[in-house]
């Protein structure tokens, strides 16, 4: 998972966040690759890629918030259900030893998930976040 331009929402600090979730991603994946103690690397990169990701939300969340985004219930419920879907996925990987099968279901469960979230939803409300300081001189 390689960031560029195209994943910028123009709200530095989220695409800064946003970045940092693209390499942990990446090092997920490698650490699945790596058949010496893929359970402790794995288990490693998933709980701070939980833990970072719920920070990151809870970020974006108080940006929804400041600037009374009317659709961020929908957008705080894709972050739920994300968070609720990264749990099972750490499950299936903990207890699955077969290394292409854990690479497609990080592929289908966060890849796809990040790339479809980051390049709508995200783009959506840091375009709504960014008009809104605008016009309340911010």
């Amino acid at each position: 998972m390689v960031w560029n331009q195209t994943y910028e929402t123009g709200n530095a600090q989220v695409d800064s966040e946003h970045q940092e979730i693209f390499l942990l991603v990446q090092g997920l994946i490698t650490a699945t690759l790596d058949s010496s103690q893929v359970k402790g690397k794995v288990q490693e990169a998933m709980d701070f890629l939980a833990g970072y990701t719920v920070n990151h939300f809870k970020h974006e969340e108080s940006l929804m918030e400041e600037s009374q985004y009317p659709i961020m219930p929908v957008h705080k419920k894709q972050h739920d259900d994300f968070v609720v879907q990264v749990l099972a996925l750490k499950e299936r990987l903990l207890s699955e030893s077969d290394s292409e099968k854990n690479s497609l279901d990080i592929q289908k469960v966060i890849v796809n998930w990040l790339t479809d979230h980051v390049l709508g939803s995200d783009k959506l409300m840091a375009g709504h976040y960014r008009e809104w300081k605008e016009k309340s001189g911010q």
